[in-house]
């Protein structure tokens, strides 16, 4: 696999690449905190078929700083600049969780640049409403956004905030339940440097969520779209699913269903299904009609 920079006008933007023969290209951007680290088991089994291109949005992994104000849009107009550097026209899209927004984001702006884009994320990234989506996120993050103190005291707080999301992920009790797999270990040691070298721009991150209509731009894509949607038993109860809201707002896109057990939502990536997910992907990309 290789891993390489490139330099666009909003700064260095880090990726991994695998599959340069005659496949389609294939973007991968992952959720919140996570870099093209989280996607390496996925892009081994997508390789043989299409060119890969897992991509470190600014503010996680090696990528440069996210920008003061810089929203998804932005986000997906620094992919847009990826591409252009590699010689890219057009390519297909999977984004999962904060990745969605990005990749709506590119189909609904750059139209011409995206074939058929896949939105995967659980159910509280997928709710289409702003409003609604804002107060359910918030649920999520709220120790991100609490009333404001000094400097020194956010400061503080934003460091007490990723020791603890950290500690989620390194103890969390299914990494010491049979069978205690190095895979597993190795998925949350990843998940940990991740975590740690996105932590500055975190708030930032969750501020260009905040600031961002998906259902607006779902409205507005053309693409053949792909939705996921990643159910645990507590949001079935407590937000329910969004598949069929997502289906009225595109009645031509496609909707599949994955489960996972309930954890840190931020922990939810789907490495531990990713065959599952790439056939999946698969199917949907290389079907000749749909």
């Amino acid at each position: 696999m290789k891993r390489a920079y490139v330099d666009t006008s909003q700064g260095q933007i880090h990726y991994a690449t695998e599959g340069e023969g005659e496949g389609p290209p294939l973007v991968l951007i992952g959720s919140a905190g996570r870099s093209a680290r989280v996607f390496d088991g996925l892009i081994q089994l997508l390789s043989p078929d299409f060119r890969v291109l897992a991509v470190d949005v600014m503010g996680c992994g090696n990528s440069d700083p996210l920008p003061d104000g810089a929203g998804i849009e932005a986000l997906a107009g620094n992919v847009v600049s990826v591409l252009d550097a590699l010689g890219i026209g057009r390519t297909h899209f999977y984004g999962f969780q904060t990745g969605n927004k990005i990749g709506a984001a590119l189909a609904a702006r750059w139209p011409d640049r995206v074939d058929r884009v896949v939105l995967a994320g659980q159910s509280h990234s997928l709710v289409p409403d702003k409003a609604h989506r804002d107060a359910v996120i918030l649920g999520n993050v709220t120790h991100y956004f609490g009333e404001r103190g000094s400097e020194d005291a956010e400061r503080v707080k934003l460091w007490a905030t990723g020791f603890r999301r950290i500690s989620d992920i390194w103890w969390h009790g299914s990494l010491f339940s049979p069978p205690q797999t190095e895979e597993r270990f190795e998925r949350a040691r990843l998940a940990t440097v991740d975590r740690v070298q996105a932590l500055p721009d975190a708030v930032r991150t969750y501020e260009a969520n905040f600031a961002y209509d998906l259902g607006a731009d779902l409205r507005r894509i053309t693409a053949r779209t792909l939705l996921i949607e990643v159910v645990t038993p507590t949001e079935d109860k407590t937000i329910g699913r969004q598949g069929q809201r997502l289906l009225q707002i595109m009645p031509g896109a496609q909707l599949a269903v994955l489960q996972e057990e309930d954890g840190p939502s931020h922990a939810v990536t789907l490495d531990a299904q990713y065959p599952e997910l790439a056939a999946l992907l698969r199917r949907f990309l290389s079907a000749d009609h749909l």
